[in-house]
């Protein structure tokens, strides 16, 4: 199904008049508003979920592990998306016009576009991370929670500088088909926009996705070759119960990205076909809207995934809750001793 792009983005106003930011929805005005309910709701649920689970790597040293900080990492910048770019989003879509005008479409826009790259560069790494303990188990101790960190910073810096190109001239964030939303420019064909679509096609989604397969199958048949080694009584690299280890948070990270690639694939896809189809004929305004908002709901689904699936996550925030109810229980019980011997 095709759709006349012109009639919405030709509107005969101006993106510098006021105006422009405040024209209603050409898109059913009923729909738009239930996905805007949705937006703000999965916007209080990731907000809860990856504030949770920030919370607990702060509190918790003993979840402060290599892997874990790429999470924890991903996890603020879900708190970052869940009270900027969702909230936007979902307030205006319940109104069936942009609310914020063009700086708050630009804040929008950054929010929602820097919260898919750095989570997909932060898969990368914890991908990239594991891969290099099962190749090369004896450099293990190399993995530091330091150097983590610094990895970390670094991939969301580098995101950071994808998302500010377009508020310095490499295309530009204006409101998607719905006009309840913000994206980059998709449907400019001057060639400075094009470029930069296909730039991020290109850096943002199919180079992490080669990355996390390949990173992915190389542990997942190194893992398997120590397994063979064992099971026949010649000595592998790893024992088995680091092998065991290994398996498990391989089997979270790769559902984790399992969840990210599931809810952002669509939208992608709409992305490459609008940004490459011809200048009059693209897919439906609320097509890409509902892509878009699949994709934003990721902030929802990766910290459950990962919540549900991590045993050593689930082991240790069990063990440190009752850690840490041990003292206050002592205190309570030895109050309850000096009294009955006061009665006495």
């Amino acid at each position: 199904m095709s759709f006349n792009y012109s009639s919405i983005n030709n509107v005969g106003v101006s993106s510098d008049d006021p105006l422009f930011w405040r024209l209603p929805t050409p898109a059913d005005c009923t729909t738009v508003r239930i996905i805007g309910i949705f937006l703000c709701l999965a916007a209080y649920t990731g907000l809860m979920l990856n504030g949770s689970l920030f919370a607990s790597f702060v509190r918790h040293k003993a979840l402060r592990t290599p892997p874990n900080i790429f999470i924890m990492f991903m996890s603020g910048v879900g708190i970052f998306a869940c009270c900027t770019n969702m909230p936007l989003s979902g307030s205006s879509s319940i109104f069936c016009y942009w609310l914020y005008g063009r700086t708050g479409c630009q804040i929008e826009g950054l929010a929602a576009f820097l919260y898919g790259t750095a989570s997909s560069y932060l898969l990368c790494t914890v991908s990239l991370s594991r891969c290099y303990i099962v190749v090369r188990p004896f450099n293990a101790k190399d993995v530091t929670v330091m150097k983590c960190i610094i990895v970390s910073c670094a991939a969301v810096l580098v995101s950071l500088m994808w998302t500010i190109l377009p508020l310095v001239g490499w295309n530009e964030y204006t409101l998607e088909g719905t006009r309840t939303s913000c994206c980059t420019n998709l449907h400019d064909r001057r060639r400075l926009y094009i470029s930069f679509n296909i730039a991020i096609f290109v850096f943002v989604y199919c180079l992490p996705l080669v990355i996390l397969f390949t990173t992915n199958s190389i542990i997942y048949l190194g893992l398997k070759r120590m397994r063979d080694k064992i099971a026949h009584g010649a000595k592998a690299e790893l024992s088995q119960k680091r092998i065991d280890m290994e398996r498990r948070i391989l089997k979270s990270i790769v559902i984790t990205v399992f969840g990210f690639i599931f809810t952002w694939t669509p939208y992608a896809i709409v992305f490459f076909i609008s940004a490459f189809s011809g200048s009059n004929y693209t897919i439906p305004p609320m097509a890409t809207f509902m892509c878009a908002c699949f994709a934003k709901t990721s902030v929802v689904w990766i910290p459950l995934l990962y919540m549900t699936t991590s045993t050593q996550f689930r082991f240790n925030l069990v063990d440190m809750t009752a850690l840490d109810r041990m003292p206050a229980t002592a205190s309570v019980a030895g109050e309850a001793s000096k009294a009955a011997a006061a009665v006495r």
